[in-house]
């Protein structure tokens, strides 16, 4: 074929491509999820890597709904914040470095921080440092939070000091003692010091209640915090902090009880599920468009025998089985595709040997016989192009069902747990019991993005097997 010829066909079929509206629909969704697939690395680099190493996420918040809940919520929950400090106010004098700064808070919610984190990175001699952080309130009340040292964690060259406020003991008794002077005697009697919520009694005004997640009422406004570390002058340098201030809402799609970001799970999800479901059916249909017809180009008894082996991998129960065999093998993503592999092809055996059968009667293949072509000629120029319109609308259609199996294998915890699918992330959801506790934002994104990539390829298979099948073709 001339490649003006293939050339006027491609425009033609992508004039009928376009006026096929459910085509362009699975289209449009197919080229989000592509983007999605392309943008992983590079939205979250490190994510997919360290999906199963749970320290990597541990500064974000346990199990909270997306930010944009607040939309619809009556009260708003404080989104995930972090301040990054690169800039301090240094001052040295008798030996001591003083480093300050200060961090401005415009707080406008009704459900305060879960948490608040402070990092610091230094580089140096590895020496404690000593922290004073001061919160000062809209109403102008002012109470020392911190007032300590921190010893460092070594991060290969630079070192790391770090407090959480909600798990320091004196962190937790500055707050207490804030309390005590409006909250009634016998509520802080009852208040375990391992379980107290301390955000709630510096986000509230400073009247009885201020303790309970009810009662209190939310004090709105500019809130300071003012960090002061203090260092030996010639043993360390400190190159920056970090305040985490743990939201109960977070980004996108929110957080599972790992307090992995669920967004960054998902489009890392993406690139697996397109892997599988296209390599998969592509392999699939080929191996059962070849089959098929090379069985009906034979005929005789190498059909027959041919047939008996198709006949057997057909009435095999596929998801058992692949269960049985992703069980036994390494848990690996090629594996996943092997298994859908072995056990889809078959079903396409059958069309394309039916399909064949007709083919090759018809006079041109009788006239290539007759003037001495080879079977392999016949079967790749003849044979194969009758056939490929077919192929085409199959692989399309196709890959929503290994997508799903493949979903499922991961559900069941048997695919390659070092990469993130949404099947992974339902069976973790599963394990939590995320949907008896309402955490919805867990369950419902990657079981609503498995069916929308599904049905992308269902929409354009069908749109395929219009434009390409002329039997399918509406007058």
């Amino acid at each position: 074929m001339r490649w003006s010829d293939l050339k006027a066909d491609l425009l033609d079929f992508w004039f009928q491509f376009v006026k096929n509206k459910s085509g362009m629909l699975g289209l449009i969704l197919l080229v989000f999820f592509i983007v999605l697939a392309v943008a992983a690395p590079l939205v979250a680099p490190e994510a997919g890597e360290n999906w199963r190493n749970l320290e990597y996420w541990q500064e974000n918040p346990k199990g909270v709904p997306p930010a944009w809940i607040n939309i619809f919520s009556s009260k708003k929950l404080f989104v995930h914040t972090v301040t990054y400090i690169n800039k301090f106010n240094i001052t040295s004098y008798g030996g001591i470095t003083e480093y300050v700064y200060n961090i401005s808070l415009d707080y406008n919610y009704d459900v305060p921080p879960a948490g608040m984190i402070l990092v610091i990175d230094a580089e140096g001699k590895q020496l404690p440092i000593t922290l004073d952080v001061q919160f000062t309130r809209p109403d102008g009340i002012s109470l020392r939070l911190a007032s300590e040292q921190l010893y460092p964690v070594s991060k290969g060259s630079l070192m790391e000091y770090s407090l959480h406020f909600g798990s320091d003991v004196s962190v937790v008794s500055n707050v207490m003692d804030f309390a005590r002077k409006y909250e009634s005697p016998d509520v802080m009697s009852k208040i375990k010091p391992d379980v107290f919520k301390f955000t709630y009694p510096l986000f509230s005004q400073a009247k009885p209640g201020l303790t309970q997640e009810g009662a209190a009422v939310p004090l709105k406004g500019k809130y300071t915090i003012t960090i002061t570390i203090f260092t030996t002058e010639q043993g360390i340098k400190v190159t920056g902090a970090k305040m985490v201030f743990e939201g109960q809402s977070y980004g996108l799609f929110g957080t599972d009880d790992f307090r992995r970001d669920l967004f960054q799970g998902l489009i890392w999800g993406t690139q697996v599920s397109l892997l599988v479901g296209v390599v998969a059916s592509v392999v699939s249909v080929l191996v059962g468009v070849l089959y098929g017809v090379t069985s009906a180009y034979l005929g005789g008894r190498k059909e027959e025998l041919m047939q008996r082996i198709t006949e057997i991998f057909y009435n095999i129960p596929m998801l058992p089985l692949a269960i049985m065999l992703a069980a036994l093998l390494t848990p690996n993503i090629w594996n996943v595709v092997l298994i859908l592999v072995v056990f889809g092809w078959s079903g396409y055996e059958f069309v394309v040997r039916s399909m064949a059968h007709q083919i090759k009667e018809m006079d041109y293949i009788e006239a290539s016989r007759a003037i001495g072509a080879r079977a392999r000629r016949i079967i790749t120029r003849h044979i194969m192009p009758q056939i490929a319109p077919y192929a085409f609308a199959s692989i399309a259609l196709g890959v929503p069902g290994a997508i799903l199996t493949e979903a499922a294998l991961s559900f069941l915890g048997l695919a390659d747990i070092k990469r993130v699918t949404w099947g992974l992330i339902l069976h973790d959801a599963n394990g939590a019991a995320a949907t008896i506790r309402g955490m919805w934002w867990w369950v419902v994104p990657p079981g609503l993005f498995i069916a929308l990539l599904g049905l992308s390829f269902v929409l354009i298979g069908t749109a395929l097997d219009e434009i390409l099948n002329p039997r399918m073709r509406r007058l």
